[in-house]
């Protein structure tokens, strides 16, 4: 971010975030679950199903809110779903847009050349994708026993 400052570097970040999420979304949704196998693998496949067994628009944008470090998985996931690509964009536009601000807020202020700042960093990701991964869990077993 010191190339650019926080700003410009926070600005760059979405735009990328974005492209990869639309390239990701169009891979599976053209190749569809065999290519998708391939470049995550069997196990993180099995994620995969879990997640569009479920489809929904909730499910994205509460994964697209508290899942950045899965944020390439929710977009092959996606695209093996039935939500159309204008939905799709327009929710992780948004959230997208959420998280960067949230981002910038959380740290904005620490020092990413020292040890505490590293670990802080980390350690925010790893609590976040933890507390993802239960909510998201939760939801999903919740949804499927609804469909039983």
């Amino acid at each position: 971010m010191t190339i650019y400052g926080v700003k410009t570097g926070m600005f760059l970040l979405y735009v990328a975030s974005l492209i990869s999420a639309t390239i990701n979304f169009w891979i599976s949704r053209k190749f569809g679950r065999k290519l998708v196998t391939k470049l995550v693998g069997e196990k993180s496949m099995k994620e995969v199903d879990e997640f569009t067994s479920v489809e929904g628009k909730q499910v994205l944008i509460i994964s697209r809110l508290f899942g950045f470090p899965i944020f390439e998985f929710i977009s092959y996931a996606a695209g093996l779903t039935n939500i159309s690509f204008k939905n799709y964009f327009v929710i992780t536009a948004i959230a997208s847009i959420l998280t960067n601000i949230a981002a910038y807020l959380v740290f904005r202020n620490i020092n990413f050349q020292s040890e505490t700042g590293i670990m802080v960093w980390i350690g925010s990701i790893v609590g976040t994708g933890l507390i993802f991964g239960f909510f998201i869990k939760s939801y999903l077993k919740k949804k499927r026993e609804e469909t039983r």
